[in-house]
């Protein structure tokens, strides 16, 4: 059985804060200049549209596999790997504003010459992946690699004709390997061990620290006014914390923000630690 408390209100440490109006993102940009109007009666701004949104929407893709790539498997024959144990907090936040947006996730991991069975010297670890970039840098992708001409004679070699594409229509038009390897390049991965940063296990302990009154009802009297909401964005942010408090059931708590204050509280307290463990080693 699992218990999901969506929109979660904080108790003494936490409380429910109101969600922040998102921004509306621009409008995405325009075809290049001196372009014709169409290549062998494709429009060329269908042409462009369904290539930018597929690389735009690429990012979010392109981001959720590098950090899928740092995940440590359950099971090694390598006595020298180190493999996951069990999952603890982890965080997603996905926004309308193209490349913004961050996964992070803390995991206990072992020592595969450990065991399998109570193994000893597991240590917290934590792996994050974001965008180094901003929206314009992305689109730049489009503009260089962007062939009206090439795209269209695509279309018609697997028989698409101009009439049945439409703004909905998306394509990567064979420049996929081109795109993924720029779009990669951007993409800033993290992932450290309490034992090279003893903030990882500080941050998780914070958290294990906080009492959730579970209640529909809202926080008890006395609980002291939220944080002030985050600047208004189009982030939609989701934390999730299995709880082992119930061996026998498998419990998580999710907390759904967009922009609240308490949801900065609550990051700040559980990645504070190992933030500045990793700032002061980049010095």
């Amino acid at each position: 059985m699992k218990h999901i408390i969506t929109g979660l209100a904080a108790g003494a440490a936490l409380l429910a804060a109101g969600i922040a109006d998102g921004s509306v993102p621009p409008p995405p940009p325009p075809p290049p200049d001196g372009l014709p109007e169409s290549y062998d009666g494709y429009s060329t701004e269908t042409l462009w549209y369904a290539y930018l949104n597929w690389v735009r929407g690429e990012t979010v893709a392109r981001r959720e596999s590098a950090f899928e790539a740092l995940r440590l498997p359950g099971y090694s024959q390598d006595q020298t790997a180190w493999r996951t144990e069990l999952d603890g907090p982890g965080y997603a936040a996905i926004s309308w504003w193209i490349p913004h947006g961050t996964l992070f996730a803390f995991e206990q991991v072992c020592p595969v010459s450990a065991g399998y069975t109570n193994p000893q010297g597991c240590l917290w670890r934590y792996r994050s992946a974001h965008f180094a970039a901003q929206a314009q840098d992305i689109h730049a992708i489009a503009y260089d690699t962007f062939d009206g001409a090439a795209f269209a004679a695509r279309l018609a070699g697997q028989g698409i004709t101009p009439d049945t594409l439409t703004r909905d229509y998306r394509s990567d038009f064979g420049l996929a390997d081109t795109v993924h390897a720029r779009l990669d390049a951007m993409i800033v991965t993290r992932e450290v061990r309490e034992d090279a940063c003893p903030g990882v296990a500080e941050g998780v302990a914070a958290i294990a620290e906080i009492s959730l009154p579970l209640s529909a009802e809202g926080p008890p009297a006395g609980t002291p006014p939220p944080p002030p909401p985050a600047p208004p964005s189009g982030d939609m942010q989701t934390l999730t914390i299995p709880v082992g408090y119930f061996p026998d059931m498998d419990v998580t708590v999710t907390i759904e923000s967009n922009g609240a204050g308490s949801m900065s509280q609550l990051l700040a307290q559980l990645t504070g630690p190992v933030r500045a463990c990793i700032d002061s080693a980049s010095e």
